[in-house]
């Protein structure tokens, strides 16, 4: 509501007018509060604000620290800062407050601010109030966004894309219901049941609530996909891509019933009605298993759906998805393949912008009712097979994609009903905050305006971040495929030759690596050989002083027995001496008379 306006909400032109008319009598008391509001069939307030001339809604509380122009600023810098991929925070936010009031009002402005605004900065009340006071600045979530996918969806390349499918939408005359959107979906069991956004019930005082989840079959661990949604709100059968081998058939017991050969239940049996399976290791999708695809999808779905109307298939601009058999045979049902914009399916892939997100929830909850009654508290050893993910699959498949999401997927993508400004919101700039910002306009008037040179040159092979951005015409012309092929096979030689080069220099290193182990093994050889020697030459040398020690014994024995031969004849030497002293002494003395 503008300055000076007086707040009739809910009241019609005319009854605004005699609102104003009766002031003067509400003034003057001739007309009272109550017979006015009977009569206009409103409440006493309106009347009331409009005799007491009061702007929009009677204001409660203290007046609000900024000025109306200084929150205008702010606001300003808010959308300004979002609208280049760097969005503020509260915290950012009450940090410049706090600064400007320290640094830049008036010395009286900041003692009364300070005297609110503990040291000048804001609180979290403060800023319920700044957004209820400025509606366009709103609370929200944050997703990480790679400079690569910021770039690709600028508004120059959002507009070009706009205006090509327009132009090939007009040229072929393509209905609403022949539009189709398709994509893979990645499906991890483990990582859905291990997911922590969702929120439990427990005991009060409960921090935290554990949730036991069970193990998953090595054949059900991670699964391919692949839906395919129409402009109309309608979805054709989707292709479910699991780990295994090629024609491979899955089967069990079911729960109910008898034993007998009747009761096995077949995997299509579980899945989403008229799905096709496949099994390949690993179960994602390559250029081979994308050309498959679409040769079964031609000649089972699209020849069979309104053969003889064009249709168009909105594709991402993975290199997988550009395999010449698979165009050739989606042109043969005359099905044009549009491809989009290199990373931009964020913003511009129907199933990434709306249904990805409740399908993946709504097969969460699906997982966590079949974990419910597995009783994991007392089998720990339970796991989730095949056929309960795909179960639980087909289930969260029919919730989510029914005509109300789908349609609101086309919507929020500008396709039907055809509105460009509906990828304002995912539009990037790049402009500096130093520059003059430039002039925006909307991406209708810039698809309007880039229109003639999309025309001029759609018919050009253009390679966009790896991608290649033109229309199927361009992909099936003789010379420009010819060209893509050498260009494929030139790629294709270079890898090989990378790839041999490689190799080489693995077989380099072998050699080397063997010509060092005969190097370390001749030295180790070497160096047992010197050991041996210097253990030989050891053991020679203790036997030689062995021997010379035994020799000297030898000699010493023989001389200690030589010495005591001869001390012992001296000693009988003597001894027969001194008996011959003593006979003759004998006799002497008996010779001898008194």
């Amino acid at each position: 509501m503008r300055r000076g306006e007086v707040n009739c909400r809910g009241l019609t032109e005319a009854q605004e007018e005699l609102l104003l008319g009766w002031v003067v009598h509400l003034k003057k008391k001739t007309l009272s509060v109550t017979e006015a509001a009977r009569r206009l069939g409103c409440s006493r307030g309106v009347v009331t604000r409009a005799r007491d001339g009061l702007r929009g809604k009677a204001r409660r509380g203290r007046p609000p620290v900024l000025t109306a122009e200084e929150e205008l600023a702010i606001e300003r810098k808010i959308l300004f800062y979002y609208s280049r991929g760097v969005p503020l925070t509260e915290t950012d936010v009450c940090t410049a407050v706090q600064f400007y009031i320290n640094e830049d009002v008036s010395p009286q402005r900041r003692k009364l601010a300070r005297s609110i605004f503990k040291d000048g900065r804001p609180g979290r009340q403060w800023m319920v109030g700044f957004r209820r006071r400025h509606p366009a600045v709103a609370k929200v979530t944050g997703r990480p966004l790679s400079g690569v996918r910021a770039a690709a969806t600028s508004p120059e390349t959002m507009a070009r894309m706009m205006a090509l499918l327009k132009q090939v939408r007009e040229e072929k005359g393509i209905k609403p219901c022949n539009i189709f959107n398709a994509d893979e979906c990645g499906i991890n069991a483990q990582e859905l049941l291990a997911s922590r956004r969702k929120k439990y019930l427990a005991p009060t005082g409960t921090a935290s609530a554990s949730v036991l989840v069970p193990g998953v079959a090595s054949d059900a661990e991670s699964l391919t996909f692949l839906p395919v949604i129409a402009a109309d709100g309608t979805h054709l059968p989707p292709t479910l891509v699991f780990k295994g081998t090629p024609g491979h058939v899955k089967r069990r017991r079911p729960k109910t019933g008898d034993n007998g050969a009747a009761s096995w239940q077949f995997l299509t049996d579980v899945a989403p009605p008229g799905a096709h399976t496949i099994f390949k290791t690993p179960p994602g999708m390559d250029k081979d298993m994308w050309t498959q695809w679409c040769i079964r999808y031609a000649a089972e779905v699209f020849s069979t759906t309104r053969p003889c109307e064009p249709k168009m298939l909105i594709i991402d601009g993975c290199r997988v998805h550009i395999a010449w058999e698979a165009l050739e045979a989606l042109a043969k049902d005359n099905v044009e393949i549009f491809v989009l914009p290199a990373n931009s399916a964020h913003a511009t892939q129907q199933l990434d912008v709306v249904v990805f997100q409740p399908f993946k929830r709504s097969l969460r909850d699906e997982l966590s009712i079949v974990t419910r009654d597995m009783d994991i508290s007392n089998n720990k050893n339970v796991k989730l097979g095949l056929f309960e993910v795909v179960e639980a699959i087909t289930r969260a498949a029919a919730t989510t994609f029914n005509p109300t999401v789908i349609k609101r997927a086309w919507a929020e993508t500008g396709v039907e009903p055809w509105n460009p400004d509906k990828l304002h919101k995912h539009t990037s700039h790049s402009d500096s905050v130093g520059r003059k910002r430039k002039s925006e306009q909307s991406l209708s008037h810039l698809t309007a305006r880039l229109a003639p040179s999309v025309a001029a040159g759609r018919h050009n092979l253009q390679w966009e971040r790896g991608t290649l951005r033109t229309t199927q015409a361009v992909f099936m012309d003789k010379d420009n495929r010819r060209w893509l092929a050498e260009k494929e096979s030139a790629k294709t030689k270079a890898k090989a030759a990378k790839a041999a080069k490689k190799e080489a220099r693995a077989a380099e290193v072998a050699a080397r690596r063997q010509q060092e182990e005969q190097r370390r093994a001749g030295v180790a050889q070497r160096r047992s050989a010197a050991a041996a020697k210097k253990a030989a030459d050891a053991a020679a040398k203790q036997a030689a002083a062995a021997d010379r020690k035994a020799v000297a014994a030898a000699r010493k024995a023989a001389a200690s027995a030589t010495r005591d031969a001869a001390h012992a004849a001296r000693l009988a030497a003597q001894g027969r001496k001194g008996s011959g002293k003593s006979g003759a002494a004998t006799a002497d003395g008996g010779n001898a008379g008194p």
